[in-house]
């Protein structure tokens, strides 16, 4: 069944009026007509039933028939710098939304390659990958601190680095949120120590070197156990 997301929708609605681009996409694209069946979500736990009653390219109305609210899943915070390409790191944001993703940080690093994104962007394929994988929460995307004040608000977690020192296995079951990715020229040496400091853990994620965005994706499954 084809999902749709309201950001405002309530469970006070009873019919329901899509967005020109929702409407586009199930009208024009999915070619829904009145009668089709479908689920909307606002990315916060609620989800509708319902079917088309007026199938409008531009103002689809929905009825509904039922609501649920769903639990919420186990909360996955990660910390990354972008990287330099902007495609890596929305591909990142796709897989990590299907993975089950709850909080994104963006840091910026005194190594940091890149210092701006387009969040209207990242929020769209977060969007479109809760709507895929059929989840029912859409990830807070925030951007962004730098790393000293990150660790400051979040304390005791993990940073993940390629220095010499203390680290935890990425197969430990003790692992916890949030989970820090360095640039790809890795976190300062004062931005590890900082962490530290502020009760972060080293984190090693194995003896190959990996990309900012493998290394944060590695930290969603290490999360998910």
């Amino acid at each position: 069944m084809a999902q749709f997301y309201i950001p405002n929708l309530s469970e006070n609605d009873k019919v329901i009026e899509l967005n020109e681009e929702e409407s586009k996409h199930s009208v024009r694209v999915l070619r829904l007509g009145i009668g089709d069946t479908l689920t909307l979500l606002n990315g916060k736990g609620l989800s509708a039933h319902g079917k088309i009653v007026d199938a409008h390219p531009k103002k689809c109305k929905v009825q509904v028939d039922s609501y649920n609210v769903h639990a919420k899943t186990k909360e996955i915070h990660i910390a990354v710098c972008p990287t330099k390409s902007i495609d890596r790191i929305e591909w990142f944001v796709e897989k990590a939304v299907e993975l089950g993703l709850t909080k994104l940080t963006f840091l910026l690093s005194k190594n940091s390659e890149r210092t701006q994104i387009k969040m209207e962007r990242l929020e769209k394929i977060a969007v479109a990958a809760m709507k895929q994988s059929k989840r029912f929460y859409l990830p807070e995307i925030e951007w962004s601190k730098d790393v000293s004040s990150f660790v400051s608000e979040y304390q005791n977690g993990f940073i993940a680095h390629c220095y010499p020192g203390d680290k935890v296995s990425s197969e430990s079951d003790n692992l916890d949120n949030p989970i820090l990715i360095g640039p790809e020229g890795d976190f300062t040496v004062e931005e590890v120590e900082i962490a530290l400091k502020n009760g972060y853990r080293g984190l090693d994620l194995g003896e190959f070197r990996l990309r900012t965005e493998t290394a944060a994706l590695t930290a969603v499954f290490c999360l998910r156990k």
